[in-house]
C-alpha cells in the first residue's frame, strides 16, 4: 500500500517545528508496512491536490500566511471537492486563517492566546498535550473536536477546532501529532482505512 502526502509550504510556514508532524505520521505508517511519499509543495508549484490521500499544513509568520492564502485562493473549487471525497487534510495553529475562504468556519480575530493545552478529543482515547500561540481562533459553535482542560476555546468555551468529513482544522501546536502517539494513530488509522476502501472499489 502506498500513501501519497502533500506538505504544503513547508519553506515558509514551519514555525514551531511544524514539520515534525510529518515526520511522525510518515513513521507511523511505515511501521505499518506502508510506503509513505512525500512531497513538498512551493508558492512556484501547481498544486494538483487530488493527487494526494493526505494534505498538510503548519504555522507562519502572518506574510507568509498572506502569500499562502493568495496562491490557495485560485483552488477554492479543488478543495472543496478534496474534502467532498473524503480525503484528509490536517491545519494545525494560525495556518486556520487560511482556510476561511471556503466558507466552512468563521474566523475570530483576538490578542494574542499563548497557552500551554490540555484536552480530551472525540477522535481518540487518551489527553491531548499542546500548545497555542495564535490570535486567530474559530468563531463556529459546531463541528467542534476539542475538549479543552486548559487553553483557549471558541465563543469562550472550553471547545476548540473544527472537522468536516476528514478536514481537520486546529489552532493546536507543538508539533501536535509528534506530541500524540494516540492522535497520530487516528490518523493512520484514517488513511489507511481511507486507501483500503478506494482500493477496493478500483
Amino acid at each position: 500500500m502506498k500513501i501519497n502526502i502533500a506538505h504544503l509550504f513547508p519553506d515558509i510556514l514551519n514555525l514551531y517545528g511544524e514539520n515534525g508532524n510529518i515526520k511522525a505520521l510518515k513513521y507511523a505508517l511505515e511501521q505499518n508496512g506502508i510506503t509513505v511519499n512525500i512531497t513538498n509543495v512551493t508558492l512556484e508549484d501547481n498544486l494538483e491536490l487530488l493527487k494526494y490521500d493526505f494534505v498538510y499544513i503548519g504555522s507562519g509568520r502572518k506574510k507568509n500566511l498572506d502569500q499562502a492564502r493568495n496562491k490557495l485562493l485560485e483552488y477554492k473549487n479543488d478543495f472543496l471537492n478534496y474534502i467532498k471525497k473524503e480525503k484528509i487534510m490536517l491545519v494545525t495553529g494560525n495556518a486556520l486563517s487560511i482556510f476561511d475562504f471556503l466558507n466552512l468556519y468563521e474566523i475570530e480575530y483576538t490578542d494574542f492566546k499563548v497557552a500551554d493545552v490540555n484536552a480530551t478529543t472525540s477522535l481518540c482515547k487518551g489527553t491531548i498535550k499542546a500548545f497555542q500561540n495564535t490570535e486567530y481562533l474559530i468563531k463556529s459553535t459546531t463541528n467542534l473536536i476539542f475538549n479543552l482542560e486548559t487553553g483557549f476555546g471558541n465563543n469562550n468555551t472550553m471547545l476548540e477546532g473544527y472537522q468536516k468529513n476528514n478536514f481537520y482544522v486546529t489552532s493546536l501546536i507543538g508539533p501536535l501529532l509528534a506530541r500524540n502517539d494516540n492522535l497520530t494513530k487516528y490518523f493512520t488509522k484514517i488513511l489507511i482505512d481511507y486507501i483500503s476502501v478506494n482500493n477496493f472499489k478500483k
